[in-house]
């Protein structure tokens, strides 16, 4: 008969010391090395988020403010000729002098492109 005791069985083996050592060890680096991985994204998506909301939020304030300082102007020169027409301070009916005046506000105020009037006329 052959002896027992050369034959090993699977429940005999042995995990050697090294084994043992290093793989919690690896382990522990990569769930930690994973983590901070982790925890970095999410931080700099929130920051890249954050930043992009503010940028935003700045460019429409711009824009808003640059449309307002566009329109100001033909709005201006609109209330006053229609104020100047109501106190009869422009002769809106003689076409000659009122083609002069709007030549005259048209060099004076940069980024009008034209003026005019418009007569409407009560019809019943």
């Amino acid at each position: 008969m052959i002896s027992d005791k050369n034959r090993k069985s699977p429940k005999n083996r042995q995990i050697s010391l090294r084994l043992v050592l290093i793989i919690p060890f690896v382990l522990q680096i990569v769930g930690a090395v994973g983590l901070v991985g982790y925890l970095s994204y999410n931080s700099g998506q929130k920051a890249v988020e954050n930043i992009s909301k503010s940028l935003m939020s700045e460019v429409g304030d711009r824009i808003h403010e640059n449309l307002k300082n566009y329109f100001r102007k033909p709005t201006e020169v609109l209330q006053s000729n229609a104020n100047a027409i109501k106190l009869d301070m422009i002769p809106w009916q003689d076409f000659g002098s009122l083609e002069q005046y709007f030549r005259q506000q048209l060099q004076a105020f940069d980024g009008i492109g034209s003026l005019g009037v418009i007569n409407r006329l009560n019809r019943k």
